[in-house]
């Protein structure tokens, strides 16, 4: 049996926007971004971890999900900028925030604390913040047009 040799230059980074787009099809069911599966991945992650009133709105050219908890406390960079496990929703899952990212034309988180545009335009709808709402995550229907490294 031939043993294998690895040098430190055979491991390549990996980017992970390029990585979500060139695998698109694996993360959504319809085989692309579809800003209504993707709303229903996010919604399903603030329930799962804790949230017991989640909307989801479509308003104008947003998708938006809101929730009475703030399910990305404990990711809040990561989750918009990695693949993040998710081992609450089962094995080989990840968070989805980081998909809207990868594919939508802007997107917008908003706690108590404030409003951060993470990527894209800026003009999401803020109404929805309430008193009983403590983060929504805001992401425009259209697909975003980001070149692969």
């Amino acid at each position: 049996m031939a043993t294998l040799k690895y040098h430190p230059d055979d491991i390549t980074e990996l980017h992970v926007m390029d990585y979500l787009q060139r695998n698109e099809r694996q993360f959504f069911r319809s085989g692309g971004y579809n800003s209504i599966e993707l709303a229903g991945m996010i919604a399903t992650e603030a329930l799962i971890l804790g949230a017991d009133n989640v909307r989801i709105h479509s308003h104008r050219e947003w998708m938006t999900v809101t929730a009475d908890k703030d399910w990305l406390e404990p990711y809040e960079h990561e989750a918009f900028h990695e693949i993040t496990p998710f081992p609450e929703a089962g094995a080989n899952s990840m968070l989805a925030e980081v998909l809207a990212v990868a594919f939508s034309a802007g997107v917008t988180t908003t706690t108590r604390v404030g409003a951060r545009v993470i990527t894209g335009e800026a003009d999401a709808p803020a109404h929805l913040m309430g008193q009983d709402i403590a983060r929504a995550v805001a992401f425009r229907h259209r697909r975003g047009l980001r070149p692969l490294a």
